[in-house]
């Protein structure tokens, strides 16, 4: 199955050139493309991405919290975090991650 024309594809503005026509693309492609990467994010090769499911009205309360300390939501549960390690006798996040900003 072909792909459909664009309706506004062959229009052009008064005063302005026509486009050239664009070749059309292969059926098939050997490879699938890569996803881009994000502009202006780096590599943090010692951070793990992880989620968390909450209640609603627990977000709601951390959102509260964030807003009147006026910090992120992150900056709290990373409290909460390094509280739940100390409390278990490991030490905090800040000495397991060895103070590394870059």
């Amino acid at each position: 199955m072909s792909k459909r024309p664009s309706l506004i594809g062959g229009l052009t503005l008064p005063g302005a050139e026509p486009a050239a026509p664009k070749p059309e693309a292969p059926a098939e492609r050997a490879a699938p493309e890569a996803p881009a990467k994000p502009a202006g994010r780096r590599p943090r090769p010692e951070t793990v991405h992880t989620s968390i499911y909450l209640p609603r009205e627990v977000h709601r309360r951390l959102r509260e919290i964030a807003f009147t300390r006026d910090v992120k939501v992150h900056d709290v549960i990373m409290e909460g975090i390094d509280a739940a390690l100390q409390k278990h006798g490991h030490p905090s996040v800040e000495a397991l991650k060895g103070d590394k900003k870059g």
